[in-house]
């Protein structure tokens, strides 16, 4: 059995001290130059031991610092390309500390030659470009001076109030200065600039004017002046950072670009780290001491688990490349990673490495407040979602996904009041001395479910994949998937792309459905009996609802009477059916003792079919549900308009389904017949014509289908007939023997 990781990983102090404010992950690189950033990025010693050296920092390093040194040709200017969350601003920060420290940093060479190092501080300016205000400017209290410019900024931080009174005049007048008087700040000495963001500095230039263009212009052409220097000495670097053209500054991103290959200048373009990097960064991170032999022996488990399963799982999950993956990524899933990293990252507000470090502390923090649980790996149900509210909020409301919470609520976890489903499934797992697999399986459905959208949901392989732990049962995905599908509100479960997702709004059809269980039998006929008594009232016959008793008809000779029987009193089950017993007493007797019904011709029974009857019961107990929600305005509010004209929708057509389905129950009429074959006991059985939505709606009185079937059968006479002649009569009428 794996060791626990509670047994194989310590975590940092602060990440067990919950010190988790924004700040602890979001680096700053503006409040480190001011020196004013937290201690584990303003201490140079703290920042490099929480600093996994990826190779794309060991590069940047060595070229930047080998070519101001004079060791290497590196190139003098350096782009870092990636994604926003990608881990440039770490390279930044890793930059400045060295160019103020030179090589006197403990644990320098873990990421560099120190040879490649300079031996004392030199000449830098690293700016956030972001920070900078062109309108306003940026207020240096220590010396009163306010730059206005990106030059300006540079001016200041390199060569102080006598640098910056070399551009003065250029930055007042947001005019880009020439190399000449870049030289004469650089001095020759070994100089680094460091630019973030100037993507997002060039939409915000491109509203101040001047002359006859704007300011972006002028920072374009800045841009060129410094890298021409760059390139014509070996005194300076030049590096800047530049996003993705797809995210939100990707128009200007691409004009920078451009710009750039139309002048010709060669640049060395870094990414500061791969994917797989990203395993050892968030380690490096958040622990301080992860074994090496767990993370081999949990490779080896996990791999030997997907092999023996039966269960759907993804190619390439079998072989031994993806166990090299669980030991580089433990003792984290590398779902986990892959979730994160890949699927979240898609969202333009998740940044991907800091978005990561903030959910992955606040995960270890939780866990490690009961070690005593076996844990093997943390996988992605390991996050307390709706448990924890900062994981929930970054989850939710900081990726502008605020109605991700109703799913949560109702169907993962909800802290007041009702349970949701998952908590309620899970004390029957617990109860069977089980994990709580619909919580597990909840959890990891709804982060693949965040982004929204055509890319949301988790296909079966891949749930599998995030959930098969060593030890446990591999057939509990499909069990607990199942069983939460049936009563999750907001879980749309596809079978045929086998495509599990949460939804944002929940299904009309689910929650209708939840409120039915609670509409009993006895409520629905109550219903059903109010709305055949109004459908079957007075017109033609004189109704009669529910006779149980010969004595509630009377035995008069006027009006012919309907009587409907109750469906608790009696019901038949095809058309060939005998009268039931109740008809039958109704028919032959009064009530008073020993005395037999004189005017049965004038009675009609009308009795219901019992399939039939559970359809409209059934149908009675939907329409009940649905006017139960729209009825209660606390449940309203929790559904969105549109919601809310689906569900008035489906109360018309619902009603209209009780009314069809309950006539088509009183389909079989019994009337009186002296037919000796078919009506035996002088009650011919009649099935009604069947009717569906065009027969019913619109029609308040189903007597009229009576009247017409009477006729059909030439029990009725029009009321333009011509009398009967007497001789049919005394045939048809008359009792034989009786004087006439």
């Amino acid at each position: 059995m794996l060791s626990s990781i509670f047994n194989t990983c310590i975590p940092r102090d602060e990440i067990l001290a919950g010190e988790l404010s924004l700040d602890l992950f979001a680096a700053k690189l503006r409040l480190v130059v001011e020196g004013t950033a937290p201690q584990v990025y303003q201490d140079p010693r703290i920042f490099f031991a929480n600093t996994f050296p990826t190779d794309g920092l060991r590069t940047l390093i060595s070229e930047v610092f080998g070519r101001l040194v004079g060791a290497t040709t590196g190139s003098p200017i350096v782009r870092l390309e990636t994604s926003f969350g990608g881990g440039k601003t770490h390279d930044e920060i890793a930059l400045w500390h060295i160019a103020e420290n030179g090589r006197h940093i403990e644990g320098l060479e873990r990421f560099a030659d120190l040879n490649l190092i300079p031996d004392r501080p030199i000449q830098v300016a690293a700016i956030a470009c972001q920070d900078l205000d062109p309108i306003n400017g940026v207020y240096h209290p220590e010396s009163g001076i306010t730059t206005y410019t990106l030059w300006g900024e540079i001016a200041y931080q390199i060569g102080n109030v006598e640098g910056y009174s070399l551009l003065r005049g250029s930055d007042e007048k947001r005019v880009s200065p020439g190399t000449v008087v870049l030289e004469r700040l650089t001095k020759g000495q070994p100089t680094l600039i460091v630019l973030d963001e100037i993507a997002r500095h060039l939409r915000a230039a491109k509203a101040t004017t001047v002359g006859n263009s704007d300011l972006a212009e002028q920072v374009v052409a800045f841009l060129f002046s410094l890298m021409d220097l760059a390139a014509s000495s070996n005194n300076l670097v030049f590096v800047y950072t530049l996003a993705s053209s797809t995210d939100t500054f990707g128009e200007e991103t691409t004009e920078i670009r451009e710009a750039m290959q139309s002048s010709a200048r060669q640049e060395r373009v870094l990414s500061p780290s791969t994917d797989v990097e990203i395993y050892n960064i968030v380690k490096q991170r958040l622990f301080s001491s992860v074994s090496e032999q767990a993370a081999e022996n949990a490779a080896r488990e996990y791999l030997h688990t997907y092999k023996a399963s039966r269960n759907a799982l993804p190619e390439g999950c079998k072989d031994a490349r993806y166990a090299q993956t669980v030991q580089a990524s433990y003792p984290f899933h590398p779902e986990l990673f892959t979730l994160l990293t890949k699927k979240l990252a898609s969202i333009p507000n998740f940044q991907r490495t800091r978005g990561a470090l903030r959910l992955l502390a606040r995960v270890i923090r939780q866990l490690w407040q009961e070690p005593t649980t076996w844990l093997p790996m943390i996988h992605p149900h390991h996050l307390p979602i709706g448990v924890d509210e900062e994981v929930t909020s970054d989850l939710t409301s900081r990726l502008e996904r605020p109605l991700m919470r109703l799913p949560i609520q109702a169907d993962l976890y909800n802290p007041d009041g009702r349970e949701a489903h998952a908590q309620l499934q899970d004390q029957e797992w617990l109860a069977a001395g089980k994990p709580p697999f619909a919580t597990w399986v909840g959890r990891t459905i709804f982060l693949h479910s965040i982004n929204q959208g055509i890319t949301a949901g988790i296909r079966r392989p891949e749930l599998n994949l995030s959930l098969l732990t060593p030890g446990l049962e591999s057939g509990f995905v499909d069990t607990a998937l199942e069983r939460l599908s049936a009563v999750a509100w907001y879980l749309d479960n596809d079978p045929i792309t086998s495509i599990s997702r949460f939804k944002e709004e929940p299904s009309i059809n689910k929650i209708v459905a939840e409120e039915k269980e609670q509409i009993g039998r006895g409520e629905a006929k109550d219903d059903l009996r109010s709305r055949r008594d109004t459908i079957f009232a007075d017109k033609f016959f004189k109704l009669i609802p529910a006779p149980e008793n010969p004595g509630d008809v009377d035995d008069v000779a006027d009006p012919v009477a309907l009587c409907l029987i109750d469906f608790d009193e009696a019901t038949v089950k095809s058309s060939t059916d005998d009268p039931p017993g109740v008809i039958e007493r109704l028919f032959h007797n009064t009530g008073e003792s020993g005395k037999f019904r004189t005017f049965r011709n004038r009675l009609l029974f009308l009795v219901a079919n019992r399939q039939e009857l559970e359809r409209a019961i059934d149908n009675a107990r939907e329409y009940r549900a649905i006017k139960n929600i729209l009825n209660s305005p606390n449940r309203l509010e929790d559904l969105s308009e549109s919601q809310q004209k689906q569900l008035k929708d489906k109360a018309g057509s619902m009603d209209l389904h009780v009314r069809v389905s309950l006539t088509n129950a009183y389909r079989h009429l019994f009337y009186p017949s002296n037919d000796s074959v078919k009506a035996a006991k002088g009650l011919m059985h009649y099935p009604l014509p069947a009717q569906d939505s065009g027969d019913v709606k619109g029609k308040n009185n189903q007597q009229d289908v009576i009247l017409k079937a009477l006729k059909d059968c030439q029990k009725m006479r029009p009321e333009d007939a011509p009398p009967f002649a007497p001789a049919y009569v005394l045939q048809k009428v008359w009792a034989a023997g009786l004087d006439h």
